[in-house]
């Protein structure tokens, strides 16, 4: 298998995760030296303050759930186009938003992140 197909299956995977809640094995995709381009400051992720992050969403919205759409691979470049759904724990109200993100992958790791994040838009096909 080349470098291309396994980083596609690795983000799938990394994806997979998500949806199980597997916290830790999203915290293990990441290099501990992962440089987010959607921080504020010095782009360093903080994984542990990561992790608190997506516990605190998943803990707002229970049965998020996240459909990869599309995959787009090219060496150590992945992109995804997602939508994330679930029902927020406190209103009861669905939620969503489609995201973009791409990721660099060095030795088997997510490295670098660029994400864009949209409402989903009502009046047309996802």
């Amino acid at each position: 298998m080349d470098q291309t197909t396994t980083n596609r299956d690795f983000v799938k995977h990394h994806f997979e995760a998500v949806n199980r809640r597997d916290v830790q094995t999203v915290l293990w995709n990441m290099r501990p030296d992962l440089y987010d381009h959607e921080l504020q400051g010095d782009h360093k992720n903080d994984l542990q303050e990561g992790a608190q992050r997506l516990q605190v969403l998943m803990k707002q919205v229970p049965d998020l759930t996240v459909d990869v759409r599309e995959v787009i691979a090219d060496g150590d470049k992945v992109v995804v186009r997602a939508v994330w759904r679930g029902t927020d724990a406190v209103s009861h109200r669905k939620v969503g938003f489609h995201g973009f993100v791409q990721w660099r992958i060095v030795e088997g790791n997510f490295a670098e992140r660029w994400a864009t994040v949209t409402p989903p838009a009502s009046n047309r096909s996802e």
